[in-house]
């Protein structure tokens, strides 16, 4: 296995990352990156102190690394020559050929494909430049830098899925991302899924030692998708509208107000965003009051209930931030609920166990609605 190829010889960088803590906390004590990095460093580090109870070719290959096979008997040195002999014949694997299993090298006259780019960006993003530093990204790749950061309309560009009308015409290109772009972040989810296949098979890695990435991969084909939309779709029309009523949000156009509470003009304008009528809006918030209190901070969806009109959306606290100001700040201890009311929708996109980073407030009905959001993740994102 892994760990006698490295104890042979094979170089490897033992490169573990830190868990990322979440906003206003602490890294997780235990979670399943740190579980898949320890185990992994592991597989990739050199073999711990004999003792008693290792096998005689773990004894000698530590003494051999140690530099000192003064007290060896013949039968171990022997065994030991041996095994060095079968490490110098035996090919080491660099990140540049398992790439290439990945995503074969083509021709320099083609366009650069969708597995070319996913894999390029993965590289510079996080340094790629082994096996180990690329098992231990991929999480980081798929659930932070496909969501937060990735700029499809670039990809279209640089890859030649897209015409310069389509990338150009804000009516075509919104019509090419509806048909495209699911497709487009599954096939990358499907390039890191091979690329952690093919370094556990290369290097002969139990399933323990990266089953978080396997099911990362795996969830990653509907999560990646959502998440992506939701990171740029959110607060929606519903949190938007009882932000224009209750916060002290900039309005004017010159010497017009286009508040919607306040303006048909504005209204019309809201209901051209939105795509929603906004005597909906009005019927959907007739109940509301003012604002009782504010808060900021991490929570995960443990419930998505849709409703005739709306989404309730049932959070727990991870973690509190910095208020947003405006009204009393809320405590918010870790493992209190929160209940959120979103467009309809919202509700095929949101799943039990995303992560969401916002800025709250509650009103007297202790129902909750976003101002701003700063992350949307699945839950095995860093």
């Amino acid at each position: 296995a892994l760990a006698q190829a490295v104890a042979r010889g094979s170089r490897f960088p033992l490169a573990v990352r830190r868990p990322r803590a979440m906003a206003g906390g602490e890294a997780p004590e235990h979670d399943e990156q740190a579980s898949t990095t320890s185990a992994v460093a592991k597989t990739f580090a050199p073999p711990e102190r004999s003792t008693p109870q290792e096998s005689t070719e773990e004894a000698a290959l530590e003494s051999r690394g140690e530099g000192d096979v003064a007290g060896d008997t013949a039968a171990d040195a022997a065994a030991e020559v041996g095994d060095t002999e079968e490490a110098e014949a035996e090919p080491e694997m660099s990140w540049q050929e398992i790439r290439n299993r990945v995503c074969p090298p083509r021709g320099a006259e083609t366009d650069l494909t969708p597995e070319d780019f996913f894999l390029k960006a993965f590289e510079e993003k996080y340094s790629v430049d082994s096996p180990v530093s690329a098992l231990f990204e991929i999480k980081a790749f798929l659930g932070e830098y496909l969501i937060q950061e990735f700029n499809y309309k670039d990809f279209c560009s640089t890859i030649g899925s897209a015409s310069a009308k389509v990338l150009e015409e804000e009516e075509r290109w919104s019509a090419f991302v509806s048909e495209n772009l699911a497709k487009d972040l599954r096939r990358a989810a499907t390039v890191m899924l091979r690329l952690a296949v093919t370094i556990a098979k290369t290097f002969e890695l139990e399933s323990e030692d990266w089953k978080d990435v396997n099911r990362a991969c795996g969830n990653a084909i509907r999560a990646v998708p959502a998440c992506y939309r939701l990171q740029r779709e959110l607060p929606g029309a519903l949190n938007d509208a009882r932000a224009l009523r209750h916060l002290p949000v900039p309005t004017y156009d010159g010497t017009e107000d286009l508040n919607p509470w306040k303006s048909e003009v504005g209204r019309e304008l809201f209901e051209k965003a939105h795509n929603i009528e906004w005597e909906t809006i009005e019927a959907l918030t007739a109940n509301d009051s003012k604002p009782v209190s504010c808060f900021s901070g991490t929570f995960e969806v443990f419930d998505v209930v849709p409703l005739d009109s709306f989404v309730s959306v049932h959070l727990m606290a991870m973690s509190a931030g910095e208020s947003p100001g405006g009204f009393p700040t809320k405590n918010v201890q870790e493992g209190d609920p929160l209940v959120w009311e979103v467009d309809l929708s919202f509700g095929s996109m949101l799943d039990k166990g995303y992560v969401i980073e916002a800025d709250w407030y509650q009103l007297e009905s202790q129902v909750c609605f976003m101002s701003s959001l700063t992350a949307v993740a699945p839950s095995w994102a860093p």
